[in-house]
């Protein structure tokens, strides 16, 4: 895709230095204006108490705990969000991320999706440095704005703001997760996901109100089990390379997936972990892809039990761990760990 490298080496010892040099001086910045305000805040509770206003005893905000399960969101992708800058700060993203990240994202979309993505990168590519140190303060901030905003409007506005910045990355980074590409499958990651960070911070936005019932969750997950039968139906679909193991002398769909995962650079153990499911998978592609269409639609019925709040919980829970036992297979043997 033109406009996509920026013709630098992705180790260029200039580039590196000077991405290094960004980083260190926004730290030191993002540092100092910390420190003020947290001086200035114990001034001000020090000086005049009175201006920190605190709940009464008896008011929602200080009988009402946070819900268990919106604390669980907000810690949990505040701590992936600090992750994902850590990572983001790797010397060769500066230089590497529009030819290595998204021009092989958008490679098999349609044109637009590709102009798109390649108007993104050819930016990126314009300034590197600068996009590159924004991208990590951007990631970490939002991170450390869930971890440290438990209650109210700000914890509110930080889940919206992890949602516009999802957005961001699902469209430039992952050329809409892959939705508009031939051969769309959950198991691939499919639709993105870095939509999973959208709906959580989405579910985090939401007014504490909405997470004093159980209809909440029985929704949430009725969706999900919508959205897994939906992904059977399309895992299923004749003519789209996934019930060969080998087609015309090639890896199949799903094989060839897997085998290019196997190839990338990582510890031994996991390589030949997933190689070995890759062979599997071509020898026996028909019962591979079989297992996982009944995985799915089962996996799909099972968390639908959600919408009848009377039934037995019994079906929901097993569906839940089963999804979850599921999801960590495909994440180690299809997707290689991700990452």
């Amino acid at each position: 895709m033109p406009g996509m490298h920026s013709g630098l080496d992705l180790t260029n010892a200039v580039l590196v230095t000077a991405f290094r040099s960004a980083l260190l001086r926004q730290a030191l910045t993002a540092l100092l204006v910390l420190a003020t305000l947290a001086i200035l805040w114990a001034s001000l509770r020090e000086w005049r108490p009175g201006l920190v206003r605190r709940p009464a005893a008896g008011t929602p905000a200080a009988a009402e705990p946070e819900a268990a399960g919106r604390r669980l969101l907000r810690i949990g992708f505040g701590v992936l969000w600090v992750f994902d800058g850590i990572l983001q700060a790797q010397p060769a993203m500066a230089a590497g991320l529009p030819g290595q990240v998204m021009a092989p994202a958008a490679q098999s979309s349609p044109a637009w999706v590709q102009h798109v993505v390649n108007w993104a990168g050819t930016a990126w590519s314009f300034h590197p440095v600068q996009a590159a140190a924004a991208s990590v303060w951007i990631q970490a901030g939002l991170g450390i704005w869930m971890l440290a905003a438990a209650r109210g409007p700000w914890s509110r506005l930080a889940g919206l703001a992890s949602v516009g910045w999802g957005l961001l990355v699902w469209v430039f980074g992952e050329a809409f997760g892959g939705i508009f590409a031939p051969g769309l499958t959950v198991l691939f990651g499919a639709p993105g996901a870095v939509l999973l960070y959208c709906a959580g911070g989405a579910l985090v936005a939401l007014p504490d109100r909405t997470w004093r019932s159980a209809a909440t969750g029985r929704r949430l997950l009725a969706g999900l089990g919508v959205f897994l039968l939906a992904m059977a139906v399309l895992q299923a679909w004749p003519g789209r390379g996934f019930w060969q193991g080998r087609l015309h002398g090639q890896a199949g769909s799903l094989a060839a997936m897997i085998s290019s995962m196997a190839g990338t650079q990582q510890p031994g153990f996991l390589g030949r972990l997933v190689a070995g499911f890759g062979g599997l998978t071509v020898r026996h592609g028909f019962a591979v892809n079989l297992a996982a269409v009944v995985i799915l639609a089962a996996l799909g019925v099972g968390l639908l039990a959600g919408l009848r709040p009377a039934s037995k919980p019994t079906l929901l829970r097993v569906a839940v761990a089963a999804a979850a036992v599921f999801c960590l297979a495909d994440w180690l043997l299809v997707e290689d760990l991700g990452f």
